[in-house]
This record gives structure tokens, C-alpha cells and sequence, in this order.
């Protein structure tokens, strides 16, 4: 009888195999786990950038709408002579502040808040709301007056002499506009 071929092995095979066959899993997992974690970043950052462009969606019909104002009587606003309005956005995870003009209809500032009538500073000491037409620019009405300038008497233009009389039609311009733009960021 002729001797069985493979009885003297010793099984050096199945050891070997068996070991590349857990190595192989192990990578496995680990690229899935991998792929699954990227997958989930493309997730968050689709999401991020939805969510941005929905609150800057909102955030110009909001402007569009306080731009539209003839009236900004009751509008909550950082600068109530030139027509500064805040706007802060949330849109689930996206945070945006902005600062938007609306020029005042008489080119001036709004005074009363529907633009008819002007505030000015007095003497330096008293505030007054006179009509559009008390101005003037010729000199002989409170713009000839020493000691009477645009706005409150607190605005910063004792400090800054070369500012009184400064129109917000000549600080910001005659359309409204956008001031600022911030993402501010839910920590």
C-alpha cells in the first residue's frame, strides 16, 4: 500500500488563514466605521449649510421689510435718528446678526419717526422736534442758530465738532443698505 499524502502535516494552514481572516475584519470594521463617520460630517455640514442659507433667507425679507417703512414710529432701533435697526436671526443651528439703514424720507433723520418732523439739539442743552422746513440750510433758521446741531444733544457731536450738522443721508447714504453682517456661533 502506498503511505497517505498529507499525514505527516502539521495544519500550519488553517492557523494562518484563520488569522488573515481576522485581520481583514478588523479593517473592515474600521473602514465602515470610517465611512459611516464621514457620511455623518456630509450630514452635518449639508445641514449647516441649509440652515445658514434659511436664516439668511429670513434675515432679507426682515430687512426688505423694515426698508419698506415709511413710518419707523415703534420699531425697536440701535440708532433712532438715522434708522439703524438690529436684526438677529436663528435658524436652528445658524446664528446671524446684521445692522440695516433705512435713510429718512426728508434726508435728515427721522425726528418724529415718520420723517415730517426733525430732532435737533438746542443750545446744547435742550432737544427739540422742529418741522422739516424749520431747518434750513441758508442760515436763517436753527441751522443758523450758534450751538444747534442734528440730532440728540448726547450723540457724541460735543466730541466731535466737525459732526454737527452731518446729515444721515451724509453719513450712510439715500438708499438703504445693509451696515453690518455677523455669524455668530451657539457654543
Amino acid at each position: 500500500m502506498s503511505p497517505k499524502t498529507g499525514a505527516n502535516q502539521s495544519g500550519f494552514v488553517l492557523p494562518v488563514g484563520l488569522f488573515l481572516l481576522v485581520a481583514l475584519s478588523i479593517s473592515s470594521f474600521s473602514v465602515a466605521r470610517i465611512g459611516l463617520f464621514q457620511e455623518k460630517m456630509a450630514g452635518h455640514s449639508v445641514s449647516m449649510v441649509k440652515d445658514f442659507n434659511g436664516a439668511e433667507t429670513q434675515l432679507k425679507i426682515e430687512e426688505r421689510a423694515f426698508a419698506a417703512l415709511d413710518d419707523i414710529t415703534g420699531e425697536a432701533l440701535i440708532d433712532a435718528e438715522c434708522g439703524i435697526k438690529q436684526f438677529d436671526v436663528r435658524t436652528n443651528g445658524a446664528i446671524l446678526r446684521t445692522t440695516y439703514y433705512n435713510p429718512p424720507p426728508n434726508g435728515v433723520n427721522w425726528g418724529s419717526g415718520d420723517g415730517s418732523k426733525v430732532l435737533i439739539c438746542h443750545k446744547f442743552e435742550n432737544e427739540l422736534i422742529i418741522s422739516v422746513n424749520a431747518v434750513g440750510d441758508d442760515g436763517s433758521k436753527h441751522s443758523g442758530h450758534e450751538g444747534d446741531y442734528l440730532g440728540y444733544c448726547i450723540n457724541g457731536s460735543l466730541s466731535v465738532p466737525d459732526d454737527a450738522w452731518v446729515t444721515c443721508s451724509e453719513k450712510f447714504g439715500d438708499t438703504a443698505k445693509r451696515l453690518s453682517w455677523q455669524q455668530l456661533f451657539g457654543l
